[in-house]
This record gives C-alpha cells, sequence and structure tokens, in this order.
C-alpha cells in the first residue's frame, strides 16, 4: 500500500470515529433512539473525556479539509464532529456537576487514565464458607492496606451479573480503593443460575452462611462487627437489600444455621428492586436479557411463579429495622428501570428507612465500572461518605 493510500484509509476510520462517536452523543442526549440510546451512555462510560478530545481534533481536522474543497459532505462531517465535541463534553460537565453537588471532587486526569477493574497484584485470603450441590461456595477476604491495626470497618460486596454471571473479582480495583483506606473488604459467592439450574431459593439463604460466617470469624482478620456494610450492584444490588434488611429484621434463614450481624448501612448500585419489572423489557435491545436473567434465577416468568417474583423483590422485605441505605442510579438505564428504583426509595421512606437516592445523567446501567472513571469515582467516593456519616470510618 502506498503513502497516499494508507493515509486515506486512515482519513475513512477517523472518519467513522467521528460518526460514531456523534451517534452515541446523539444516543446520550436522547435515550429512546433503538440502539443508539444505549450506544452513547456506554461510550460515556468508557471513554468519557476521550470522546471531546479526540472529536475536538477531529472538528479541527475537518474543518481545514471544508476550507480546501468546501464539499458538502465535509461540512455535514464537520457538524458532526462539533456536535459530539460540545456534547460530550456537555454529559461530562453535568456528569462532574451531580459529583461536586455530593461533595465529590472529580480527578479529570484520572478519569482520562480509566482502566480495567483487574488487580492481579491484589492476593486475597480465600475460605470456603459451604457447601452447595458438593461444591465449595467461596468467599474473598482483603485485609486493610497499611492499616494501623485494631478493628476496622468491614465492607461486604456481592457481585452482580444477572444472578448467573460475574464472579466475586469482579471489582478488584474497587476493593484495594477500600482496603487503602483502611477497610476490611470481603467478597462473597454464591451459586449462580441458568437456563437449567434456578438458585431464586438458595442464593440468599447462602449468602445468609457467608454472613454468618462474618459474624463468627471477621474479628479474626480484624474486622469490627459492630460496624459492617453491604454493597452490590444490578442483581448484587437486589441481594444485598434483600440480606441486609432480612437479617435485621430477623428474617433472614441461612441454610447452615449461625446467627446474623447486624448491618448498619447498605449501599446498592442500579440495583433489580423489582425482578418482575425488569421481566417487562424496559429496551427492545436489552430487553431479552432481562427476561433471561428472570428465567434463569426463577425458572420461568412473573406470571408462571409470581409467588417466587415477590419473594426476591426487594420492597417485600422493607421494614422498620432496615439498615440506611445508599441507592445510585442512572437515569439512562435500558436494563433496570430507573423509575423501579425511585419507588423503592419512597416505600422505604415511608417505613422509616433512611434512604438517599442520587441519580447519575445520561448514565448507562453498569456506568461505573470502569476504573477511575467519571461514574467510578464518584460512585467509591459517595460510598466512602455514606460510610463515614454512619459510623463506618476506621
Amino acid at each position: 500500500m502506498t503513502l497516499a493510500g494508507l493515509i486515506k484509509h486512515l482519513r475513512y476510520l477517523g472518519n467513522a470515529v467521528l460518526i460514531a462517536f456523534a451517534l452515541g452523543t446523539l444516543g446520550s442526549f436522547f435515550p429512546a433512539i433503538p440502539a443508539i440510546g444505549e450506544l452513547g451512555p456506554v461510550l460515556t462510560a468508557n471513554l468519557g473525556i476521550w470522546i471531546t478530545i479526540v472529536a475536538l481534533m477531529g472538528t479541527v481536522i475537518v474543518f481545514r479539509r471544508w476550507r480546501a474543497n468546501r464539499r458538502s459532505r465535509s461540512m455535514v462531517l464537520l457538524g458532526m464532529a462539533a456536535f459530539a465535541a460540545l456534547g460530550s463534553a456537555y454529559v461530562s460537565a453535568r456528569q462532574v456537576g451531580v459529583a461536586n453537588a455530593n461533595n465529590v471532587h472529580i480527578d479529570l486526569a484520572q478519569a482520562l487514565l480509566a482502566g480495567s477493574q483487574t488487580d492481579d497484584s491484589l492476593k486475597p485470603i480465600s475460605v470456603t464458607y459451604a457447601q452447595h450441590e458438593g461444591q465449595g461456595i467461596p468467599l474473598d477476604i482483603y485485609r486493610p492496606i497499611g492499616g494501623k491495626g485494631g478493628l476496622v470497618p468491614i465492607f461486604v460486596y456481592v457481585h452482580g451479573g444477572g444472578w448467573g454471571a460475574e464472579t466475586l473479582k469482579q471489582r478488584q480495583a474497587d476493593y484495594r480503593w477500600f482496603a487503602e483506606r483502611g477497610y476490611l473488604v470481603i467478597s462473597l459467592e454464591y451459586p449462580l443460575s441458568s437456563d437449567k439450574r434456578h438458585t431464586w431459593n438458595v442464593a440468599e439463604p447462602l449468602l445468609g452462611c457467608a454472613m454468618a460466617w462474618i459474624g463468627a470469624n471477621a474479628a479474626n482478620y480484624g474486622g469490627d462487627l459492630s460496624r459492617l456494610a453491604l454493597w452490590g450492584e444490578s442483581a448484587g444490588g437486589n441481594l444485598v437489600l434483600n440480606l441486609s434488611y432480612q437479617a435485621n429484621a430477623g428474617t433472614l434463614k441461612p441454610s447452615c444455621g449461625g446467627t446474623l450481624p447486624h448491618v448498619a448501612a447498605t449501599m446498592a448500585l442500579y440495583p433489580v428492586v423489582d425482578p418482575a419489572r425488569m421481566y417487562r423489557p424496559v429496551d427492545a435491545l436489552l430487553g431479552p436479557f432481562g427476561r433471561m436473567m428472570g428465567d434463569n434465577y426463577t425458572g420461568g416468568s412473573p406470571e408462571q411463579f409470581p409467588d417466587r417474583y415477590r419473594a426476591i423483590a426487594s420492597a417485600t422485605h422493607i421494614n422498620p429495622k432496615a439498615p440506611p441505605t445508599l441507592l445510585i442510579i442512572p437515569e439512562a438505564d435500558h436494563l433496570v428501570a430507573p423509575e423501579a428504583a425511585y419507588e423503592f426509595a419512597a416505600k422505604a421512606r415511608e417505613a422509616g428507612v433512611e434512604t438517599r437516592v442520587i441519580r447519575m445523567p445520561y448514565a448507562e446501567h453498569a456506568f461505573d465500572l470502569r476504573s477511575g472513571g467519571i461514574g467510578n469515582q464518584m460512585v467509591r467516593q459517595v460510598m466512602l461518605q455514606f460510610l463515614e456519616t454512619h459510623g463506618l470510618k476506621p
């Protein structure tokens, strides 16, 4: 390939990137547009400020090209590039503004370098807390990094993945972040569902075993049982709400017995508070995944098994003894209807549960998984503040 041919191909590639960024930005502002409505928030979560930088560079390049040839297609591309640059900057500014309104400082340099949650250098202490169908169910323990000794608060994580995917290693970078701030972080595994394995009546009682294990053993690892909090996202958000609310009310029955500790605070990110509602498509593209998750977890639809869906709905377990609760909700969630979380929060408040809701504009489901991104920085710091506000400061 000649140099001229290479430059031509690079120009086509650059044009395609600018068009994709423009369509993604359009989707951020109009999430109801099929497919494009999901693309925008996903691009923002994963690329963030890079979209603005690249689109600005593209605007300059295309403008020079347009001045040279005055072609209408260059003018169209110029408009798309400028729209992507300005629109994405506005989206990021709105999200930073929400963070600032919640006393969170966003490091834009860190957001530019946002990366994976994987951290292979972080070596947990792995323990089998229960057995199920002949297999051990593990939990991972991450001791405080650089701690000064003494008992420290316990921060327990339950992963999402539609009750049937992901692992207890899901948020390693976040585990490190909290461990560096003095927390004993414990990540729990649970039996995952599939089309042939429905775990709706198994996951919570077994996670109750994990809670009982923590109650009996956390002090051996430096954990202060009187300062215990739970945290999870998506299906894991559903589980931590159900676990903590039932544990404090005395209605959670661990399948292996034991005494459950009191939960001082619960934090749920875009939780599936109403699995029956997720089963009914919020979105034509992601809706089938919601139905698949419900089918695998419960064995069928809400019409087939209304009692099962009622049992796993978080509103079922609202009670005055429930711990203070933080909900962080992306406003452009196409998998889990944000309105379901708002309605849950209203019911919890009516029951006397201290409930705080933070809405993240232009954000899609799992918007915070990019370690160090704007969403991830906001979630980490807001959760840290919530812990400290409720007496769980190291």
